[in-house]
């Protein structure tokens, strides 16, 4: 095209982020990372969304609330930021008060915001070995550099965190984020440990970087202990954590935050540029929050969840047998797959996606090199009887894929 050497240098960094469409029709499709719509409160949205209306008049249809004026531009409506940081504050013991929430269109703008205001050319953002691909994108784009460290059955294995500092600034370098999902971490599903959490913490104070919490599922538990959050351990002002309503509730409300002392949120504020999220949805959610509806919800959504990873688990267990390894899941949509070398995987993945099999490859995640192969299988928003006919079928297609002996 006549206009490709008009792009900006961040332009060139590849092609979009985009799933492509399949050339065949999904029929069990364990692919995107989607709420149950089962668990949809549409009778609840859609009565709250008419009283937000019937109750604020045109000005739910504004930018923002004139009695609160042009804050809302950027941080969002003040009375959702209010109610999500008494919720903090009750479950994390944090209480920042609105000032210290800015609201988003999901959490991927609050991670791009967050990489906005923090990353310049040549930092250093540490992540997971294998992460959110979204995130390091955004890193990447304001010219930062990726470096992972590797993930065992404890999540980030933060005890290599000091060496890889020590590398880094042999080489002229600072680390300025680390970039973490220490709760049900996606793709694997593990939990970074306590002793692992306050070691992180501490290396932020030491080494004077900030911490940037992904957190957007940890309100998805449905077995095991809570543990406590990054930002329930900082003293500091160095963790900022997002969250959002379309993995707790329904995706297409598009409405997530960052939530942190109000310094460490003001960066972000500063570079957003959209005129803030929609004021009728916000409304629409701190309405939902002010019923009393959220944590039902979750409850609900969560005991919903937890059955249908038993039933994954099971299944994985019973049909693939010991071609697969895989950690049960306690919380959150997916279960990561390692396949194992007796199967002919690249075989194998194009037979599944022949006969409508789709879930994520777990190379879209790994951010180094890893002869090993993975699946990350989504069960959150499929029906239980797909569940059970997709993944027998798999494991049928993985027997048919052992590689013979010469």
């Amino acid at each position: 095209m006549p206009v490709d050497h008009l792009r900006a240098q961040a332009a060139h960094s590849g092609p979009p982020l985009f799933f492509p469409d399949p050339e065949i029709p999904a029929i069990y499709n364990f692919d995107q990372g989607l709420a149950a719509p089962e668990t949809y409160p549409v009778a609840d949205l859609a009565r709250l969304a008419r009283k937000v209306l019937d109750e604020g008049g045109p000005e739910v249809l504004d930018y923002f609330d004139p009695k609160v004026g042009y804050e809302e531009l950027i941080f969002g409506y003040r009375g959702l930021r209010g109610r999500i940081a008494d919720r903090v504050g009750a479950k994390q013991g944090k209480d920042f008060g609105a000032d210290g929430v800015i609201l988003t269109s999901g959490s991927v703008q609050g991670l791009a915001l967050a990489m906005a205001g923090y990353i310049d050319a040549g930092d250093v953002v540490v992540a997971e070995a294998s992460s959110f691909p979204y995130a390091l994108r955004y890193a990447t784009m304001q010219g930062g550099e990726i470096r992972t460290l590797a993930i065992d059955d404890n999540g980030m294995v933060v005890e290599d965190l000091d060496a890889l500092i020590v590398a880094v600034r042999s080489e002229g370098k600072r680390v300025k984020m680390v970039y973490t999902i220490p709760t049900f971490q996606t793709p694997t599903g593990t939990e970074m440990s306590v002793p692992r959490r306050k070691m992180l913490i501490e290396a932020a104070r030491r080494h004077d970087f900030i911490i940037v919490e992904d957190a957007v599922y940890s309100d998805l538990r449905f077995s095991g202990e809570p543990l406590p959050s990054l930002l329930s351990l900082d003293d500091d002002g160095r963790v900022i954590q997002c969250g959002s309503f379309s993995k707790m509730v329904a995706p297409a409300l598009r409405m997530g935050w960052l939530v942190g002392a109000p310094k460490a949120i003001e960066p972000l504020a500063i570079m957003r540029q959209d005129l803030g999220v929609a004021q009728w949805i916000a409304r629409l959610m701190a309405a939902f929050m002010d019923e009393g509806l959220l944590e039902p919800h979750l409850e609900r959504a969560c005991d919903l969840y937890g059955r249908k990873a038993a039933l994954a688990a099971q299944t994985l267990k019973d049909h693939c047998g010991d071609f697969v390894k895989f950690r049960m899941p306690q919380g959150s949509f997916y279960i990561w797959v390692e396949i194992d070398d007796r199967v002919d995987w690249d075989a194998a993945s194009a037979r599944a996606a022949r006969e409508g099999i789709f879930f994520r490859p777990g190379e879209r995640f790994t951010g180094v090199p890893d002869n090993r192969k993975f699946l990350r299988l989504s069960y959150g928003h499929v029906k239980e009887e797909v569940i059970a006919d997709g993944i027998k079928r798999l494991g049928s297609i993985l027997r048919d894929c052992v590689r013979r002996a010469a």
